[in-house]
């Protein structure tokens, strides 16, 4: 499958899930969907305008991969992720693609990935705490209810083995997020 193929395919169920599954407006989000509606949003285009550029200059470079020079950016990430996104970019340039990180995983299960030759992936959203990331937090923070805490993941794939996420602990206290650490977990791939 070559890139034409793979981007209008993703292009096509990218279309399909928001005609099945229309994004709400900005207004009916609670307050805590509001908060990461921001959050995202703002991580979204910090990452676009700067890290962005320094994800293609290491592509250029690798040479040996030969990785397209105006690759496919996927941005993957959560209903107020989508929500922010929308806003920020109403009319997505040819090689931008936003969904549900959920539907871009179904999607992956179906059509080969391309080792990411001609597209880079963006993740942002926010999900449930579990497991060793709860006990960390419970340890540094065990003032904060287990109930409250949130992690936002970031992360890029852009090549194989090319790529970093990092987890960022927050606190809903009814009210608003409150970043507790930042970095509170990171991986290189």
């Amino acid at each position: 499958m070559n890139k034409q193929e793979w981007s209008a395919a993703l292009k096509s169920f990218s279309q399909s899930q928001r005609e099945q599954n229309p994004l709400p407006d900005r207004e009916s989000l609670s307050d805590e969907e509001e908060w990461q509606c921001r959050i995202i949003g703002g991580e979204f285009i910090s990452w676009y305008q700067r890290h962005l550029r320094d994800i293609l200059g290491q592509r250029a470079v690798v040479r040996i991969m030969k990785f397209d020079p105006k690759p496919l950016i996927v941005f993957t990430t959560s209903v107020p992720g989508l929500v922010a996104a929308q806003e920020i970019m109403p009319e997505p340039s040819e090689n931008l693609i936003y969904l549900l990180h959920s539907e871009f995983e179904e999607w992956e299960k179906k059509h080969l990935v391309d080792e990411f030759t001609f597209h880079i992936h963006h993740w942002s959203y926010f999900r449930p705490i579990d497991g060793d990331l709860l006990a960390r937090a419970q340890q540094a923070f065990p003032e904060v209810k287990t109930e409250d805490y949130r992690i936002h993941t970031i992360g890029d794939l852009w090549g194989e083995r090319c790529g970093v996420e990092g987890e960022h602990l927050w606190r809903w206290n009814g009210e608003e997020l409150e970043l507790l650490e930042e970095a509170f977990s990171q991986a290189r791939f």
